[in-house]
């Protein structure tokens, strides 16, 4: 007897959820720890193994995607052998082709064995941050720390919590059930309390591009039956639940209208001035090497942005460059070249997906919605390492109608009858695919 031990498919996923913080600091209290470090290359290692088993699912332009970014390592490997007598010299500069890896992981895997089980997947994602701030971070409940904006965790974490968003709405659209409803809201004001304005502008614009994406299903559908019920439950959250003491109060009005001042003012106040005197730093150097950036040398540049006050440099020299923009970072250590090979291939893919007749499912709307919020809150910030797997999973549930097999035509010719035998009667079958 052979016994076969399976892995539950929801279990790569997790794996890479497992990356945000809002996992990893119940087990690990500094975001420094080398164990950290340790489970990402874990992760890569699985992720390498896992897409060389399933390299066949990699076809198409997922298939140009994965070997151009193949040889970009390759081509960067040579260049730090010739240059520096090592094969891998910064590793902080590899991580960014690497971490990408990710991508053709998850959607080779799933590819192959269809998509996990995502109720308890991303359902968790709320509770689990809930938890997180409760007992690692009980400042961020007090009006103090509000007001102080003692968010508890980072942006990335709260970026994070937009697909639950996603996926509980199009459930209540789909099912009309009043606990989705609830779970929609509930993570929506938890999103609102934690005060990450990009991640409030990434909400805003992915909710809508969600509400687009739903006309290209078949039984989901915002009707006015489903919207009401998302009027009325607000208010009477509001009002019978005590929201509207907290909301009339003066300092957390004047809290929220600072907020939406740094959102509509982003060049002159709030983090939005300093990703701005970051960027103006270091344009000499990307106007210098426009087109496949400073690769490896940059690494060694030396931090070229200074706090305005004590003139010393944001971050030590020999960490990299940590810029606040996916864009800025691209176009820094891989220039236009870069920058296109990271966002160009899953764009295609997607408005090539939407080209097509076939409806698409709730679970692919809900992640290439989320997925496109990538392209906003890159703007202000890098990509977590978590949603490049999540991109992948998007792409494999965008593409699973075109992988699934035509429908076999019936056979059209009469059912004929073989001859009686001399005692008895014996018909035979013809099946029917």
């Amino acid at each position: 007897m052979k016994i076969k031990f399976g892995i539950p498919r929801g279990l790569y996923l997790f794996g890479v959820l497992f990356m945000s913080r809002i996992y990893t600091e119940f087990f690990v209290a500094w975001e420094g720890d080398p164990l950290l470090r340790y489970y990402a290359f874990a992760l890569l290692g699985i992720t390498v193994w896992v897409t060389m088993r399933n390299l066949r699912y990699l076809t198409g332009a997922m298939g140009w995607w994965f070997g151009l970014t193949v040889l970009s390592l390759v081509l960067l490997a040579f260049e730090s052998y010739g240059g520096w007598g090592r094969w891998f010299v910064y590793l902080h500069v590899f991580s960014k082709l690497t971490d990408f890896l990710l991508v053709f992981g998850v959607y080779a895997y799933y590819q192959r064995w269809g998509l996990p089980d995502l109720k308890l997947l991303i359902g968790s994602i709320p509770p689990i941050l809930f938890l997180n701030l409760v007992i690692f971070h009980p400042e961020t409940f007090t009006m103090e720390g509000f007001l102080k904006q003692e968010r508890g965790v980072s942006s990335a974490s709260a970026f994070l919590l937009i697909l639950p968003l996603l996926y509980y709405l199009n459930v209540y659209f789909k099912k009309g059930s009043m606990l989705y409803l609830i779970a929609f809201f509930s993570t929506l004001a938890l999103i609102v309390f934690l005060q990450h304005r990009t991640v409030w502008v990434t909400t805003g614009i992915v909710l809508a591009i969600d509400l687009l994406l739903l006309m290209r299903t078949v039984s989901v559908r915002p009707t006015l039956k489903r919207v009401v019920p998302m009027l009325v439950l607000p208010v009477l959250a509001v009002s019978l639940g005590g929201l509207a003491i907290v909301l009339n109060n003066e300092a957390v009005q004047k809290k929220f209208e600072q907020n939406i001042a740094d959102i509509r003012n982003p060049e002159k106040q709030g983090t939005g001035n300093f990703r701005l005197n970051q960027f103006e730093a270091y344009v000499p150097f990307l106007q210098e090497y426009p087109i496949a950036g400073m690769r490896l040398k940059g690494f060694e540049l030396p931090i070229q942005f200074y706090h305005r006050n004590t003139g010393e440099a944001v971050w030590a020299n020999g960490t990299g460059h940590h810029f606040h923009s996916f864009y800025v970072d691209r176009l820094f250590y891989f220039g236009l070249l870069g920058l296109l090979l990271a966002v160009a291939p899953p764009i295609y893919l997607v408005l090539k997906r939407l080209r097509q007749p076939a409806p698409m499912t709730l679970e692919a709307v809900t992640l290439v919605a989320y997925v496109c919020g990538g392209l906003v809150y890159g703007v202000s910030y890098n990509w977590p390492d978590y949603y490049l797997g999540l991109l992948g999973l998007a792409l494999s549930a965008a593409t699973v109608a075109d992988t699934a097999p035509a429908p076999v035509p019936a056979l059209s010719r009469p059912v004929t009858r073989q001859p009686k035998a001399d005692h008895a009667s014996i018909p035979s079958v013809l099946l029917h695919s």
